[in-house]
């Protein structure tokens, strides 16, 4: 499932609306040691964190909404609140990465943790205009773009088509490798989205989804069209890095997919959305794991024709109770690499952010929306 949608344009548009954006601060808690007679006690407080940190732990993981604050950005969730309908989001932790950007957001789906993950894998964000995604589509096993000719999206696809026809002299507007440049193969045609192009955009796309399946994120291509080469690995393993909390958290599902290393697989999506203007394709792959009586899953775009990257999407669910109906807690966390963001400072940076945080908040509600007891 992918439905992390359009967020150049908000990082571009909204990049000086920071002002009144809240910015949230983890918590740490230094250990005092206690001198008295020149003496330091420190074995008596080393038994008492051992007897009483693992009480605290369990304590924690056996409540949700406890687990949520001591993980995330919102100390002060409260679940009635989001049992109401409300869908809290804040950029994460400062990352350290300056093309990185981290978005936290929790809410909750009034269904069991099994179905939620089923519809988050069904959900399709193209059913929702708002979202100027124009298709989406699995094609895990198969690698058939050929849907790709009944694309409609008026102005942000012509410029998509426009940009491709300048191939292989003008590359400027794509993400390509220069391998991939000379692949294409200038012809007429009608439709919004001509054979020439079609074709084009087929082979590329198929090209990336077998090399992601044979060798994971270190088997794609760089991006060598738009300045210095730019690898799709170490754009994930920075925005991880950029992220400690949520990395620990998030370690034993991370170590078994490709953000970890590993190889392709997974449910596969290829999707076309507007990125400001120009509309562009991109490769998704989602991963999902039990953990505990919860589960845990992952999105990862690792290609895309313009606006973005790489973006790596973490759910956790959490079982709870919304009166005495089964429901499902959700922490996600969406981390984001960009070119336009290394650009950034200041207040124009706390503007991305809160743009952002708009864009994933309006991708979650129409995903609400879907469900059954949706609002």
């Amino acid at each position: 499932m992918v439905f992390f949608t359009d967020i150049v344009a908000p990082l571009r548009l909204d990049a000086r609306m920071g002002q009144g954006y809240d910015d949230f601060a983890l918590r740490t808690v230094n250990p005092v040691l206690e001198w008295r007679g020149g003496t330091v006690r420190v074995f008596t407080a080393f038994l008492a964190a051992a007897v009483w940190l693992p009480l605290l732990e369990l304590s924690a993981r056996a409540d949700p909404i406890s687990e949520l604050r001591s993980l995330s950005v919102f100390k002060d969730a409260d679940l009635g609140k989001l049992a109401n309908g409300d869908v809290l989001a804040s950029k994460g932790p400062p990352m350290g990465y300056s093309r990185g950007l981290s978005v936290e957001t929790a809410y909750i789906v009034k269904a069991p943790v099994k179905t939620t993950v089923a519809l988050q894998s069904q959900f399709n964000p193209a059913r929702h205009p708002e979202l100027k995604v124009f298709a989406q589509e699995d094609f895990s096993g198969r690698g058939n773009f050929q849907n790709l000719a009944s694309v409609r999206g008026g102005s942000s696809v012509k410029s998509f088509v426009d940009a491709t026809m300048k191939l292989p002299g003008d590359a400027a507007k794509l993400q390509l490798s220069n391998a991939e440049v000379k692949m294409f193969v200038p012809g007429g045609g009608e439709g919004a989205m001509p054979p020439a192009v079609v074709a084009f955009w087929s082979k590329v796309l198929a090209g990336r989804a077998q090399s992601f399946a044979s060798g994971g994120l270190g088997g794609l291509a760089p991006y060598e069209t738009t300045g210095s080469p730019v690898r799709a690995d170490s754009e994930v393993a920075n925005l991880l890095r950029g992220n400690g909390n949520v990395r620990s958290h998030f370690s034993s599902l991370i170590s078994s997919t490709p953000l970890g290393g590993g190889r392709g697989g997974g449910s596969q999506t290829w999707q076309v959305f507007d990125a400001d203007g120009i509309a562009a394709v991109s490769l998704s792959a989602s991963y999902e794991k039990p953990e505990g009586d919860g589960w845990q899953s992952a999105d990862l775009l690792y290609y895309a024709s313009g606006g973005v990257y790489a973006v790596v999407t973490l759910y956790q669910l959490w079982p709870v109770k919304v009166g005495n109906q089964d429901a499902t807690l959700v922490w996600r966390v969406d981390m984001v690499s960009a070119s336009e963001l290394g650009d950034l400072r200041g207040v124009e940076r706390l503007g991305s952010g809160a743009a952002m945080m708009r864009t994933i908040q309006r991708d979650v509600k129409a995903f609400l929306r879907d469900t059954p007891g949706g609002r």
